[in-house]
């Protein structure tokens, strides 16, 4: 799984349809951090192209027998925040 959305670079230069991902993560079940990279395309990604940005957050994933796995959390997670509220599954 991951996202595409347009985003907006430090530099002010727009990126349509950027592919982000969960490239890293750690922590516990008390607390899980992500690293979430954009790439300019999901083609730049498998090409082994370097990422446009990467960002960290934190969250505090379920643990219960039925929960999805970190990474799906993670995913679900970032789609609460407004920065990706209008990103899509791809």
């Amino acid at each position: 799984m991951a996202l595409q959305k347009t985003i907006t670079l430090d530099n002010g230069l727009e990126v349509s349809n950027s592919y982000i991902r969960i490239d890293a993560l750690s922590g516990s079940k008390n607390s899980l951090t992500i690293q979430v990279n954009s790439y300019i395309s999901i083609e730049y990604f498998s090409d082994g192209k370097s990422f446009l940005n990467s960002n960290v957050y934190t969250f505090t994933p379920s643990v219960s027998d039925d929960s999805a796995n970190f990474i799906k959390q993670g995913y679900v997670y970032l789609k609460t925040l407004s920065d990706f509220s209008d990103a899509i599954d791809c």
